[in-house]
């Protein structure tokens, strides 16, 4: 269920002149931090359980905006217990700590922590978000999604918070306008002597709008922005990236109404699977996505780096999988050579995205048969083992797995040698591939 989180309205908040909430950073996640559940931390108290893996969820699993919320049924009181009124809760950075922005946001969050707050919960949403509300009446800081939910399946959350943090790591120089994002853990005291009850969690700061983009029409957004949110979900294969999680920005009060409004991703839960899967692009259809890139956008594609952006996340999020860090990877290559070839972002979107035949039964996409040549070149068929019974999407070891007919391509069973060897087979079939799209697209 959907929270949101606001000020004490029923008690005086603590007093917090001359105090200040510690903000403290750590190197790397460590395994207890991912727990399904909140847990109450002692602190003699060491170990936790292990995390598991990722199995991709329905397209309506992701949380969208929240702009509303209710007052709690009965009016709950949730105040503090007295002896622990008096202390101040912890905020660490877990991940995220160096990247632009993370530093004044999570300051502005202890603040509002600091100041008291208490749980409402919202009218509507899935995936546990909360919202943090400022010191002014109607403000909202951030956006925090925990790791726990009684709904979820075990291990689900914690792996969408992570990939919240990937998506705001790898939006180099705010290129795509995804908001600072980091990786934190509350701890709060709690009665019990030397007790504090902790709640890891993503947060991201709160986008001012007014509207996304399913309530108004393509036309009137920037061709530019188009561009960048379509760039970001290449290059993390989004299968989620639906118009409820495309904010529109609130244009400046003194624009004209026709000026071309500008668009904010959120919801990254649903990028970088651990195996190949069919995206999700909103934008595939719309004029703006035909359109050639900008010189800016080419040198902008031109610079990523997918080796250097890998270390990146393997250094911040340890607990990531290294399939879905192959598959960021993989993507940016794919897009780095399209962009090149000249290839516009709709041609892009349309070899990721996988076709009904006539039988209604999805088909591999263009991508995927590459990737499945490529794979079948360095690791042949017959020696790759069963598929798991369950077909959930999440490679664990497998490079292929069956579902209703079709192959899910993995690459968490290539050797650090043949993932090489995949790297470029695959570059050497790319160029007949794209040229193969260039023609087709052509009037």
């Amino acid at each position: 269920m959907a929270i949101a989180v606001g000020h004490f309205h029923d008690v005086e908040p603590p007093d917090v002149r001359g105090r200040h909430c510690r903000l403290h950073s750590v190197a790397q996640l460590d395994s207890p931090l991912l727990d399904r559940d909140n847990h109450r931390e002692h602190s003699d108290a060491g170990g936790g359980a292990g995390h598991t893996g990722l199995s991709p969820r329905r397209r309506s699993q992701s949380s969208p905006c929240f702009t509303t919320v209710a007052a709690p049924a009965g009016g709950a009181d949730h105040r503090p217990p007295p002896e622990s009124s008096g202390k101040m809760p912890r905020v660490e950075v877990v991940a995220g700590r160096h990247a632009r922005g993370v530093r004044e946001l999570i300051a502005e969050a202890a603040a509002a922590i600091a100041s008291g707050t208490r749980l409402v919960p919202a009218q509507g949403g899935l995936g546990g978000a909360l919202l943090l509300t400022g010191s002014r009446a109607g403000e909202h800081v951030a956006v925090i999604k925990p790791l726990g939910d009684d709904t979820a399946a075990a291990g689900y959350e914690s792996k969408a918070v992570l990939r919240e943090v990937a998506a705001f790591l790898l939006d180099h120089g705010g290129f795509a306008s995804v908001e600072p994002t980091a990786l934190i853990k509350i701890s709060r005291p709690v009665a019990a002597p030397m007790t504090t009850t902790t709640t890891v969690a993503s947060i991201q700061r709160f986008v001012a709008h007014e509207y996304d983009a399913g309530e108004l029409g393509p036309s009137r957004f920037s061709v530019a922005s188009v561009h960048r949110v379509g760039i970001l979900d290449v290059r993390l294969l989004n299968i989620d990236r639906h118009a409820g999680n495309i904010l529109v920005k609130n244009p400046p009060s003194s624009s004209r109404m026709q000026q071309p409004l500008d668009l904010v991703p959120i919801d990254h839960g649903l990028c970088l699977p651990e195996q190949l899967d069919d995206p999700y692009f909103e934008w595939l259809h719309w004029p703006q996505s035909s359109l050639p890139f900008s010189d800016d956008e080419l040198a902008y594609v031109a610079s990523l780096d997918a080796f250097m952006d890998a270390e990146t996340l393997r250094a911040e999020l340890p607990a990531l999988e290294e399939p879905a860090i192959r598959i960021l990877m993989l993507c940016t290559i794919f897009l780095k050579r399209a962009a090149a070839a000249g290839l516009c972002l709709a041609d892009i979107g349309d070899m990721m995205t996988r076709e009904f035949t006539a039988q209604e039964e999805e088909g591999l996409s263009t991508f995927e048969a590459l990737c499945k040549d490529a794979h079948d070149a360095v690791h042949p068929p017959s020696l790759l083992p069963c598929p798991p019974p369950d077909g959930d999407g999440v490679g664990e070891g497998t490079a292929t797995s069956s579902s209703g007919g079709r192959k899910h391509v993995s690459f968490g069973d290539l050797s650090v040698a043949e993932w090489e060897a995949f790297l470029e087979r695959f570059e050497q079939l790319l160029p007949a591939a794209l040229d193969a799209k260039k023609r087709a697209a052509s009037p």
